[in-house]
């Protein structure tokens, strides 16, 4: 190779890219090119190395001292920098395909590390903090601007504030002076309001009372938010409180107003059209169309660098409101009172962004005749087809009698899939373990989860160990890179890695009577419960991430040239960092699957 080429090869492999042109320079006098043919053992374990290895062409393995295969390396990948930095090899680096490598000297490796800031931080970077380096660099998309934006960022409109005696009469001069759209209260320590939208309504219903005390007409407590809070977090809660404004506080005391519409200047994707198109939506054609758009909110979102997991709780917002519109005009107002629709999976979880198939179901208030419901459910099912919603190649939809029943019923199901622990009964519990109730009656869903946690949590060991063995159900690829990066390698993302997290944290909170749905914040709520550490806890949630965000990639890649997403990815697909987030992620699986197995003791099951 020549200079410029060494110059280019360099530039490819991270951290090297962070270098200035002369530290490049400097750094491809000191490279030689070696070869190794198969069997060398390149670096022993418990001894330094006098090189960094970084591969042209060939495959290197690295070994624990105890024999476990730990990593497998290809072509513009290097080794081992750890070795040089601690001063020995913690692995035996054996060559498994003949090697062709440039050698760069430790010496002159450690002048980069000690005259580089940024090539010594990659390096002394823990796993997630690397992870999260390489998530930048894999994306050319302005994250900081639009998921590291605090309230405090957006515009507050200076809040009109009254004392709880002023009547509505001079309240009104006040925020009309001030051009204010509100008019907020304080009485005591909290504060109420009054929007214009407000007095629109007393206006036509002839109630309004102009010399009434303000605090008698105001709404008690004001939602607030607080300063330092992100931004795209109040985007999630006007959604779902279907309001326009919120107050801003700073230690307790109220310094602005924000709206809506300042939030969307932030976040220019018109899901804000998109969630009212739905709510007024007076026919299913309309409805239809408006919840059709979520696809190109997605497709922004993604494109804007926004972590996946984010954009599911967006996605999760807006199927809710398709459901709840959906149940009011399809169902008789009659029967809705008696009822819980829930949804169930990936989509009770919030987790699911694209629409691959229907999990929902109907429990119905003991007493009430199921017949009168069968038809409408029929409907539903269908209308949520011809929504983009396909059908559950596993039935498990409204449609199916089997999942809408009386809630006596459902308590009954709960008890034969603990009282037969067999394969079905695991994946059937675990879909409803992860149910939320859409519409209708909330209490019904809670009382049944309410029965499932008292069932699990009076002796049943055994089950819950082998309900955690579903963890290690399939393979995690981390001991087969040599294959893994071949051309047209398919990994199926789902089976290698989401569904081991999701199913060991699904265990996890299961025995500690957790309650929370999405995978993510079970992590946050096992790790303040000690049941793992912190460090653990980040590492579950960025590789959680990786293998999201690699899903959805290919989703609406495969969406673009009309094909149907999968949860397969294919290696030649990946650029070199997106390989390496995929390794590093499938490494924190395998090493969370052995927690699991010892946790609930799964290598002394029969």
């Amino acid at each position: 190779m020549s200079f410029n080429d060494q110059k280019e090869f360099l530039r490819e492999i991270v951290p090297f890219s962070e270098l200035t042109e002369t530290e490049l320079n400097e750094a491809i006098t000191a490279i030689e090119i070696g070869f190794y043919p198969q069997g060398i053992e390149l670096i022993t374990a418990g001894q330094p190395t006098d090189h960094l290895y970084l591969i042209i062409k060939g495959e290197v393995k690295a070994w624990s001292p105890e024999g476990e295969l730990i990593r497998v390396y290809h072509a513009r990948e290097g080794l081992d920098a750890d070795a040089i930095i601690e001063g020995v090899s913690t692995a035996r680096y054996e060559v498994t395909e003949d090697l062709i490598c440039y050698e760069l000297t430790a010496t002159a490796f450690m002048k980069l590390f000690e005259g580089s800031e940024a090539f010594r931080d990659f390096y002394l970077l823990d796993v997630v903090e690397r992870i999260n380096y390489l998530k930048k660099r894999a994306t050319d998309s302005d994250l900081s601007a639009f998921m590291v934006a605090r309230v405090s960022d957006s515009y507050l409109h200076p809040p009109c504030i009254l004392p709880p005696e002023t009547p509505l009469v001079e309240g009104l001069r006040r925020s009309v002076a001030a051009k204010s759209s509100s008019m907020v209260i304080q009485r005591g320590g909290e504060y109420g309001i009054i929007t214009d939208s407000d007095i629109k309504q007393w206006l036509a219903s002839g109630t309004i009372d102009l010399e009434a005390p303000v605090a008698s007409l105001a709404r008690f407590p004001m939602i607030a938010v607080e300063a330092d809070d992100f931004l795209f977090n109040v985007y999630l809660l006007l959604i779902q409180r279907n309001i326009k404004r919120v107050g801003v506080l700073r230690e307790g005391e109220l310094i602005g107003m924000l709206e809506q519409i300042d939030v969307l200047s932030y976040f220019a994707n018109h899901s804000h059209l998109v969630t009212v198109k739905i709510e007024k939506a007076k026919t299913l054609d309309a409805l239809r169309e408006a919840s059709l758009d979520y696809l190109n909110i997605v497709r922004k979102l993604y494109a804007q660098g926004v972590k996946a997991r984010y954009i599911a709780k967006l996605v999760s917002e807006i199927n809710r409101k398709v459901f709840v519109r959906l149940f009011e005009m399809i169902l008789p107002e009659a029967l809705q009172e008696s009822c819980a629709l829930i949804v169930m999976g990936s989509e009770g979880r919030g987790e699911q962004i694209i629409r691959t198939d229907q999990d929902n179901g109907l429990i119905i208030r003991d007493g009430i005749d199921i017949d009168p419901y069968r038809p409408y459910l029929d409907q539903l099912s269908e209308t949520l087809v011809s929504f983009g919603y396909p059908a559950c190649e596993g039935n498990i939809m409204v449609s199916n009698p089997y999942w809408s029943q009386s809630q006596s019923d459902y308590r009954q199901k709960i008890d034969r899939w603990i009282d037969t622990p067999e394969m079905e009964s695991f994946m059937e519990f675990s879909i409803f373990f992860d149910s939320q109730c859409v519409a209708g009656d909330t209490s019904l869903l809670d009382a049944l989860k309410t029965h499932l946690f008292a069932r699990i949590n009076t002796g049943n060991d055994v089950y819950m160990a082998h309900f955690a063995k579903l963890t290690t159900l399939f393979e995690t690829p981390v001991g087969f890179f040599s294959t893994f990066l071949h051309r047209d390698r398919e990994i199926d993302l789902k089976k290698a890695g989401i569904f081991p997290i999701v199913q060991g944290i699904r265990s996890l909170s299961l025995r500690e009577e957790i309650h929370e749905l999405s995978t993510v914040e079970r992590i946050k709520k096992l790790s303040e419960a000690a049941v793992f550490d912190p460090d653990q806890a980040k590492e579950l949630v960025e590789a959680f991430e990786v293998l999201f965000y690699l899903r959805l990639k290919q989703q609406l890649e495969a969406l673009r040239s009309d094909a149907t997403p999968t949860n397969t990815v294919t290696t030649d697909h990946l650029s070199k960092i997106q390989r390496d987030l995929l390794k590093d992620a499938l490494q924190i699986v395998e090493q969370f699957k052995k927690f699991i197995t010892r946790d609930f003791g799964l290598e002394n099951l029969g």
